[in-house]
């Protein structure tokens, strides 16, 4: 009923400073009127799961307070949604594709992703939506063969800091690392754009190059070429310019993720030198994450 509803935008982030960019009333507006003509009559039901959900996320049963204006749920989860806090109608949007696997919009839950997308980009705001990635599977019932799929992981917020990059790198790397065989790629990128976001910036290191190694064991696996599941990124990618048409120089670049996540990721101990990374550096390696997958994929195919 409830599901997992303590993991949504503002459980998995730490305390900050106040963002640069404020949520706009037009745009909380308009996600209201998206919703509104997206579900027309299921949009009373549709309310009360929402509020239901917001309630057991604060521990409150009347999201408003005490108003004796409040008179139903809808109200109650309508007049919060005004006036919370911006993390809060962010929790709220991921919501509304959890609430029965978003089965609500009836198969228009893409479409709903995109405008929700060209809201934050027409007010400026430095937040984007991911769209669901499903995972298919077979079963085998009685000698007869079906394939389904399940949920993998829902529309998630995320933040949007530079719309060239954005545009170019890092969702299109999202959109492609939605394919089946690289969904495992797909959750190490995401954990990498989380541990972004609440500043664990080392853990962010060892998360890109854990998600790039994952991309390029697929292109090889994916095109026979002679690799190990052992492999790490520098023999991956020596491995990948050997059997494609890519000059020798590129090894060098496209080495830097591997090199920054040895160099400051936690995923070795520090010793007696302290690594500090700042948010720049993961910013780039995320940045370079992004464009070294979408070379190596495009390269070989």
């Amino acid at each position: 009923m409830l599901g997992n509803i303590f993991n949504v935008f503002s459980r998995r982030r730490q305390p900050e400073k106040s963002p640069k960019h404020p949520l706009t009333s037009t745009f909380r507006n308009r996600i209201m009127m998206l919703v509104r003509d997206s579900l027309r009559g299921d949009l009373p039901f549709f309310l009360e799961e929402l509020q239901q959900k917001m309630a057991y996320l604060h521990g409150k049963p009347s999201l408003s307070g005490n108003n004796s204006r409040i008179s139903t749920v809808q109200d109650d989860i309508y007049n919060f949604l005004q006036t919370c806090e911006d993390a809060y109608f962010l929790d709220a949007i991921e919501y509304f594709f959890q609430i029965g696997q978003g089965q609500y919009f009836r198969g228009n839950q893409e479409a709903v992703i995109d405008h929700i997308n060209e809201f934050f980009e027409v007010d400026n705001l430095p937040y984007f939506i991911t769209k669901a990635v499903w995972e298919e599977y077979e079963t085998d019932f009685h000698g007869t063969k079906t394939t389904g799929y399940k949920l993998r992981e829902h529309p998630k917020v995320i933040c949007r800091e530079n719309d060239i990059v954005h545009n170019n790198a890092v969702e299109p790397a999202l959109s492609l690392l939605r394919e089946p065989d690289l969904l495992n790629a797909n959750s190490e990128f995401l954990e990498a754009l989380e541990d972004y976001r609440q500043g664990q910036y080392k853990d962010c290191l060892t998360k890109c190059n854990s998600a790039f190694e994952s991309v390029m064991k697929v292109i090889c696996h994916r095109n026979r070429y002679n690799y190990s599941e052992k492999d790490a990124a520098n023999r991956l990618i020596k491995t990948i310019l050997d059997e494609t048409s890519l000059d020798a120089f590129w090894e060098q670049p496209l080495q830097v993720v591997a090199t920054i996540r040895n160099k400051l990721s936690s995923s070795h101990g520090a010793g007696l030198q302290n690594k500090d990374v700042s948010k720049h550096i993961a910013k780039f390696t995320i940045n370079a994450t992004a464009a070294a997958i979408l070379l190596l994929h495009d390269e070989a195919y």
